[in-house]
């Protein structure tokens, strides 16, 4: 990624505030480190509206919920490392690779399409694994968001990544923040990080924290980091909650999870009030 920042990334800097104590535990740090890595990805579409103006969501042509997912490490080339070696020794268990379909490679590990059996191994993979990581999850009942986000469905990405991203855009000297989600458009990049910076800023103004940080945002298919899949498999896991009432693999991983915000329905969940 040091080598992908000195190609010209967007870069945003800011100034300014006193640094204090978040009043939210999953965030609270007391000191700031030297660099973050914060990589998201999501399940369900921000999609309400087609272009003709129908409802997909009540035509059930769309999800009724976007579920968007942060994974927060010092220390990304570990995570990657390890997801490398789980991926691998799940290849070689030869009871689970001989019911591989010929078009099936596990070339990296993707929540909607890999089989059952890899995603079980994996959620508990995350579940056990002691590498530093902290997981934070932010869900949009899109029907229930306001109308104008309701016609922009990159408005309404925007604003939730906002809402998850805000509260630790603080914590660190240098971050870098991974989307696996990519835009066509720069200025549907721009924007983006126009409307997270907004967040943050404004959050950082009203606890009186610390804003003086070097932001740097990339836009990564989600096979090129393990903290995107895992990003990925969370998101998923919680997706299936709120959209089918299915907690199979979010029950695994349970546990992992710092807190979950429903942002338009104004409830959260963390450990103490697990969903």
């Amino acid at each position: 990624m040091e080598k992908e920042r000195k190609k010209g990334y967007n870069r945003t800097r800011v100034a300014g505030g006193y640094f204090s104590k978040s009043r939210i535990e999953f965030m609270a740090d007391k000191t700031k480190t030297q660099k973050e890595y914060i990589f998201l990805d999501e399940s369900g579409k921000p999609e309400v509206y087609s272009k003709k103006g129908v409802n997909l969501v009540d035509k059930k042509l769309a999800s009724k919920y976007l579920v968007i997912t942060a994974v927060r490490t010092p220390d990304h080339l570990s995570l990657q490392k390890e997801v490398t070696a789980v991926r691998l020794k799940i290849l070689r268990n030869k009871k689970i690779s001989s019911k591989f379909s010929t078009t099936y490679s596990l070339d990296s590990f993707h929540a909607q399409t890999d089989y059952p059996e890899v995603k079980e191994l994996f959620y508990k993979w995350i579940k056990n694994c002691r590498l530093d990581f902290k997981i934070a999850v932010i869900v949009a009942d899109k029907l229930k968001a306001y109308s104008a986000l309701q016609q922009n469905p990159a408005q309404l990405y925007a604003v939730a990544s906002g809402e998850l991203l805000k509260r630790f855009l603080h914590t660190s000297k240098d971050i870098e923040v991974v989307f696996s989600r990519r835009d066509a458009t720069l200025k549907a990049k721009q924007n983006l990080q126009l409307i997270i910076n907004s967040a943050r800023l404004n959050y950082t103004s009203k606890y009186k924290l610390d804003s003086e940080v070097n932001i740097v945002y990339h836009h990564n298919p989600h096979y090129s980091h393990g903290g995107l899949q895992i990003a990925d498999y969370v998101a998923h896991a919680v997706f299936q909650v709120f959209e089918n009432n299915k907690r199979q693999y979010y029950d695994i991983i349970m546990s992992r999870i710092g807190y979950i915000q429903d942002i338009f329905n104004k409830k959260s969940y963390s450990r103490s009030n697990p969903l």
